[in-house]
């Protein structure tokens, strides 16, 4: 690399700040966050579709209607 190129480089990069300003990219994420999560639920509230049945719907279900009587060993 020849001195002027050197220079040319550092000249760039002097220009160039490499970290954001704070809290701007985690203002970003947390925005396409919260959008993503409102657009998929409006996208999926107004379907004919039943809801989806869970197992784990099904085991709070069953642990509620009958409570299990304790055993002696």
């Amino acid at each position: 690399m020849t001195p002027h190129d050197q220079e040319l480089l550092e000249k760039q990069l002097r220009t160039t700040d490499p970290t954001p300003p704070d809290g701007v990219l985690m203002l970003a994420i947390a925005t396409v966050f919260c959008a993503g999560m409102a657009f998929g639920g409006f996208l999926f509230a107004y379907t004919d579709q039943p809801p989806m049945r869970l197992a784990a719907n099904d085991i709070v279900a069953a642990q509620q209607s009958q409570p299990m009587l304790p055993t002696v060993r």
